[in-house]
């Protein structure tokens, strides 16, 4: 097993938001109209159709290339397609992980959307999405995956447009004066607050040559970036979360290789601490989070928010009440049905789980024979995905968020309450995001299927509570500090 493998968090959905954000204006479906009455007002006349190649950096070092191209539409009724293709090589856990990612845009005259799809593909996942414009703001969203489709109806109370949200309109905008919008992401269904604000003419140093640039800074949701134009609009550079892309001649780009590894992305992600020495055999352990809003901070089975709602406790304690099955209890409904990401009725996770259990009903023996399950027969290595328990149990094969996909499908269709938490745990001088499980045998207890812990260490910090919350960390990863303050 590589150093950190049962570590990985940097899921699809959390990639998928980088470049999401990155290519804002360049690549993926999802920009959505907020204060603007009408972005055909914004469009100048003269729209740049254009033919973009761009470098993709991470931490310095080239990792691949993204590449957009704007037609006009030759039906009679007009309107705009936008393609691109972006081929990445993502430096994780020591090796390199190939990821493609397609896209194609569908716009009527006046810029709103009409269709879109887009397509990743990863060694052994993929993921389409299609989004097709039905009726006023309503919107019909299929996301298909190796095992599953998820179709449904997405209502929206603005008009959606395209990425044709092009860095050309920016130029008409002040100095030091700022638009706002907001971004639609389909996978998380939410809506992010995006603002631009103009910093005026600076110059840019690219690939040897100065360019004449105007600088805008980019804040999603309080996440800040930063993107180049030429003074005619268009993109020159964009930067965000450690990540760049860059306008370059194709001919140059094809000419790039990576030789050597940029620094490693789940590592620059992680949060550096001090050395805790034997963190499997501790019982507490009290932090303060420093960086974070109080929202982002909360009580879990074993976690206890302190008064000033930065300071945490948490415990590591074996359940003094464990019951058998069935579980009686009727206040865990939304721990026990399925959701968007957990599915399992009528599958074979059923058929698998109850071969799994037998004859057992001791609720935390049945975690254990779970979590037995898993270590013998899912491989842990990373993996870009979205987690879900139907594709992993098809690719046998996963990192932290699989696994305890896996296990909660597996939880719930026997009848165990159970959910995912997100968050950081504490490995060999670093925290790094993670995902484990609370399951209610009597008592709620936390369990790390990566770590194979069927009592998970206290150096686990919730951040949230379900998958849901996945779409939620680019809001921190850059942001959250933990200083630690006892541990016994």
């Amino acid at each position: 097993m590589k150093k950190f493998t049962h570590l990985n968090f940097i899921s699809i959905s959390l990639f998928i938001i980088f470049f999401f954000l990155l290519f804002l204006f360049e690549g993926p479906f999802y920009t959505g109209i907020n204060r603007l009455k009408d972005i055909s007002l914004l469009v100048p006349s003269d729209l740049l159709i254009d033919d973009s190649w761009y470098g993709v950096y991470f931490a310095g070092k080239y990792i691949g290339y993204s590449h957009s191209f704007m037609k006009v539409k030759e039906e009679d009724l007009g309107g705009y397609i936008i393609n691109n293709d972006t081929i990445l090589d993502i430096p994780i856990l020591g090796s390199v992980e190939k990821i493609s990612l397609r896209s194609e845009i569908n716009l009527n005259k006046s810029y709103s959307l009409e269709s879109a799809s887009m397509r990743l593909n990863s060694s052994n996942y993929f993921l389409k999405g299609y989004l097709n414009y039905k009726e006023k703001n309503k919107f019909y969203l299929s996301l298909v995956s190796s095992t599953q489709r998820i179709d449904k109806i997405v209502e929206l109370s603005e008009k959606i447009i395209g990425s044709t949200f092009n860095p050309m309109i920016f130029n008409y905008l002040p100095v030091k004066k700022n638009i706002s919008f907001s971004v639609f992401d389909p996978l998380s269904e939410k809506k992010l607050l995006v603002n631009i604000i103009n910093k005026g003419g600076t110059k840019l140093f690219i690939d040897g040559k100065y360019y004449s640039a105007i600088e805008f800074i980019l804040d999603v949701e309080g996440v800040k970036g930063k993107i180049y134009t030429d003074n005619k609009g268009r993109l020159l550079k964009q930067e965000f979360l450690g990540f760049q892309l860059i306008r370059e001649e194709p001919k140059n780009i094809f000419k790039k290789n990576i030789s050597t590894l940029p620094l490693d992305l789940i590592e620059r992600f992680s949060i550096p601490s001090v050395i805790i020495p034997n963190k499997e055999e501790l019982n507490y352990f009290k932090v303060r989070i420093i960086g974070l809003e109080k929202k982002f901070i909360t009580h879990s089975a074993n976690q206890m928010v302190l008064e000033d709602g930065k300071t945490l406790e948490i415990h590591k304690k074996l359940p003094k009440r464990i019951i058998s099955l069935p579980i009686e209890e009727n206040n865990f409904k939304d721990y026990l049905e399925e959701d968007n990401f957990i599915k399992f009725k009528g599958t074979q996770i059923e058929i698998i789980a109850k071969e799994i259990v037998g004859k057992e009903n001791n609720a935390f023996n049945i975690v254990k024979l779970f979590l037995e399950w898993l270590d013998k027969n899912i491989e842990k290595v990373p993996t870009f995905s979205l987690p879900n328990p139907l594709d992993v149990l098809k690719l046998r094969r996963g990192d932290c968020g699989e696994l305890s996909a896996l296990l909660v499908g597996f939880l719930r269709s026997v009848g165990i309450p159970s959910y995912v938490n997100i968050g950081v745990v504490y490995y060999e001088g670093r925290f790094f995001y993670h995902a484990w499980v609370s399951a209610f045998v009597g008592e709620w207890i936390d369990v790390d299927p990566a770590l194979n812990q069927v009592i998970a260490d206290p150096t686990h910090i919730v951040l949230f509570k379900g998958l849901d919350g996945q779409f939620e960390l680019f809001k921190i990863i850059d942001k959250l500090q933990i200083e630690v303050l006892e541990y016994r």
